[in-house]
């Protein structure tokens, strides 16, 4: 598999520096600007002039929906100025797809459908799948629900990794383990 075609056609990276919103306030214009279109939003903590905290906050948004973001910036966030930058998104190509597992449990084992972010390395040397954390977390809380069995989410989250990976690797000479995957 090849890199991702870039996209560079009204794909933009917004830099902001915040120095006069309290945490909460930030945290709700984040989720704010990722409702209004923002592919992804980051803000890391900064030292500003005379050693004032602050933060940058970086927003990649697609060129249709930047006036939303600029107007959150402006009016949520209390932000006078930002830079406005052309970027381009790469990353290797991705397959989402579900894969079968069976988890070793207190009470038994249980068969999970793990909905899997599957990257696949161009020079032909492995994939690696992403597992995502709010699957995760449900899948804790109903087997405490269901079944009343209490598992680390670390601990869940690292048999879940492990057995993905050996289905993945189960199926190296086929289509991504024969008969234990499914395309979503």
């Amino acid at each position: 598999m090849e890199l991702s075609p870039a996209s560079s056609t009204g794909s933009l990276l917004v830099l902001a520096q915040v120095d006069h919103a309290c945490g909460d306030i930030i945290s709700s214009v984040m989720e704010q600007l990722s409702v209004a279109g923002a592919h992804n939003v980051h803000l890391v903590p900064s030292l500003t002039k005379k050693g004032r905290p602050g933060y940058l906050l970086f927003v990649d948004v697609p060129s249709a929906q930047l006036s939303a973001v600029e107007r959150l910036l402006s009016i949520e966030l209390g932000v006078l100025g930002w830079r406005v930058m052309s970027a381009e998104h790469r990353g290797l190509a991705t397959d989402s797809r579900t894969v079968d597992v069976v988890l070793p449990r207190v009470c038994g084992e249980t068969s999970v459908a793990v909905p899997v972010k599957v990257v696949c390395d161009p020079a032909g040397s492995g994939r690696v799948a992403h597992i995502e954390h709010d699957f995760c977390v449900r899948l804790q809380r109903e087997l405490r629900e269901s079944d009343g069995v209490v598992v680390p989410l670390r601990v869940l989250k690292a048999h879940i990794q492990s057995a993905v990976a050996d289905a993945l690797n189960e199926g190296r000479s086929g289509d991504f383990g024969a008969g234990k995957e499914k395309e979503t």
